[in-house]
């Protein structure tokens, strides 16, 4: 209710992407708002030489970001997935990977780093009001394998793999795909950081 009253009462509601508009409009009564997507510079991610890995960097115990999924898929990949982001809640409870390469926090440069060498980068989401990670990623030269949900959808259409949050048999087909054609994945990685420019 509090939430509502602040946003009916505002002159003008903000949002990182159109899907989120459509969001707080379905669940507070908003109507209109500007999309006005998050940017970022490009200093200090610009692709490197390749490595054989796939990479998330998220909050690894948030369930939105749906890392279970990556784990599941991760099994029985030529590569492997390593997860960047902190595995404890503030609340404490802790989430448990089984098949993901856990690396901790990271500070800006190390995650620039990782992502710079990174061929593939990974973000099955559940929910992303825009995904900040994914366009850094994109500037690293990454291909992209997302959640297809509409906020994703409309910043990476056409430039990413996406696949439904809750199949990591198609993520791992997915990332497979990929791993197993550096001709798509190269074309991929470069749409997508062409795109990630426009940001």
């Amino acid at each position: 209710d509090a939430m509502r009253e602040g946003l009916v009462a505002a002159d003008v509601v903000v949002a990182p992407s159109r899907a989120m508009l459509a969001a707080l409009g379905r669940h507070y009564g908003t109507r209109g708002g500007l999309a006005i997507a998050n940017g970022r510079e490009p200093g200090g991610l610009a692709p490197e030489a390749k490595d054989g890995y796939v990479l998330t960097a998220t909050r690894l115990w948030d369930e939105a970001k749906n890392v279970r999924a990556l784990d599941r898929a991760a099994t029985a990949l030529p590569w492997p997935v390593y997860a960047a982001g902190e595995a404890v809640s503030p609340g404490g409870s802790a989430v448990t990977l089984e098949h993901l390469v856990p690396i901790g926090h990271l500070d800006a440069g190390r995650v620039a780093s990782w992502m710079s060498r990174a061929a593939i980068f990974a973000l099955p989401a559940k929910y992303e009001p825009f995904g900040l990670s994914v366009l850094e990623a994109a500037l690293a030269g990454c291909a992209l394998v997302l959640g297809d949900i509409p906020s994703l959808r409309e910043h990476w259409d056409g430039v990413a793999i996406f696949v439904p949050p809750d199949d990591p048999l198609l993520l791992r087909l997915a990332l497979r795909s990929l791993i197993e054609d550096p001709r798509l994945r190269n074309t991929l990685a470069m749409r997508a950081r062409r795109r990630a420019l426009e940001y």
